[in-house]
């Protein structure tokens, strides 16, 4: 079995609320499900990768229909901005500078550390029209972190282990 009985004792639904979780909230929900159940690497690289796919093409058709149904809302009511809107705001400055100086595969290697995979997907869709290339970094980004999360994951669990099979032989 490729999960093995580590997700059988976790339990199915108790593993895909932390699939949904992890799609979100990679950084923190994949190492933590990977320690909590102390999977394997090969587990753990797959419940991360599978975590962040799910949340890249997820967020990713979202943030598409997202934008579409708020350029045609505001073209149904006829909204205008009163005001001029702010050219440069914190948030604009910082999202084009990653833009700008890290392009895609900046926010792809991001997304599922820093900004999140909603928001990097988001931003991504907004910025980059090519959704296979779009698609192809950002999947890129989760295997990436998913290698650097259950390596990481997997040496603590080592450890952990050495450390209370030394405790238990008196060694």
């Amino acid at each position: 079995m490729l999960w093995g009985e580590n997700v059988m004792e976790t339990g199915w639904l108790e593993t895909f609320i932390f699939l949904l979780l992890a799609s979100v909230k990679f950084a923190v929900a994949v190492p933590f499900f990977i320690i909590e159940n102390k999977l394997t690497f090969l587990q753990g690289f797959l419940f991360g990768v599978s975590s962040g796919l799910l949340g890249v093409l997820t967020f990713m058709f979202l943030s598409t229909i997202i934008l579409r149904f708020w350029h045609w809302l505001k073209e149904q009511i006829g909204i205008k901005p009163a005001h001029p809107k702010k050219l440069f705001s914190k948030r604009s400055r910082m999202l084009v500078r990653i833009k700008s100086k890290y392009g895609l595969a900046g926010i792809a290697l991001l997304s599922p550390i820093i900004i999140s995979i909603p928001v990097g997907a988001f931003i991504a869709m907004r910025y980059f029209k090519n959704k296979k290339k779009v698609f192809l970094y950002m999947f890129a980004g989760v295997v990436l972190w998913s290698l650097i999360f259950a390596s990481s994951a997997s040496l603590v669990i080592k450890i952990f282990k050495t450390i209370e099979l030394a405790l238990v032989t008196g060694n």
